[in-house]
């Protein structure tokens, strides 16, 4: 079984984002395994600000966190890992900039009972650079990526859970 898990932390601000994208473009990922299909690595905050200006839309919650647990069967190595975290993140990159990285760590049944050694951390912008549209994360799209991520891994076993940055493996202050 993998796990989603959305990260919900509307009152950080731009602080946040920078510091979520910090851990991600710059962080400790595991085998260097950090790609985006449509951001520079090199300067993803100027890249994310860029677009929320150009729409005028700096207010709200800068970002979309989540977390991608994946279960062992599904990414058994880092290349398998990293293979799936393109696959992913090319979910949102025909509207909305997003970087992942991933991480080597045994889970433990903290995170759902998930037995896993890698995960992923995805940071997407809110703002599609398509059209300046807010991304909602409501039900109706959580559950229609979730169903994404079962049909490429070809494990219907996923599950979805929220948290905030604070149980979450980081915290803002960590970041």
């Amino acid at each position: 079984m993998g796990l989603l898990k959305i990260i919900r932390h509307t009152d950080g601000g731009y602080n946040y984002m920078n510091s979520a994208l910090n851990y991600v473009a710059f962080g400790k990922a595991s085998y260097d395994c950090v790609g985006s299909p449509n951001v520079s690595l090199h300067c993803p905050h100027e890249q994310f600000h860029a677009v929320k200006q150009y729409f005028d839309k700096r207010s709200g919650n800068p970002l979309f966190h989540f977390i991608v647990v994946y279960h062992s069967r599904s990414a058994y190595d880092a290349e398998q890992a990293k293979a799936l975290s393109r696959v992913i993140a090319s979910f949102f990159a025909d509207r909305y900039q997003i970087i992942w990285c991933v991480h080597y760590k045994p889970m433990s049944s903290k995170y759902g009972g998930v037995s896993s050694m890698y995960h992923a951390h995805f940071v997407m912008n809110s703002v599609s650079y398509a059209d300046g549209k807010m991304y909602r994360g409501d039900y109706a799209e959580t559950y229609r990526f979730l169903d994404y991520i079962k049909r490429i891994t070809k494990d219907p076993s996923w599950t979805v859970t929220y948290g905030t940055d604070k149980d979450a493996e980081i915290a803002s202050n960590e970041l």
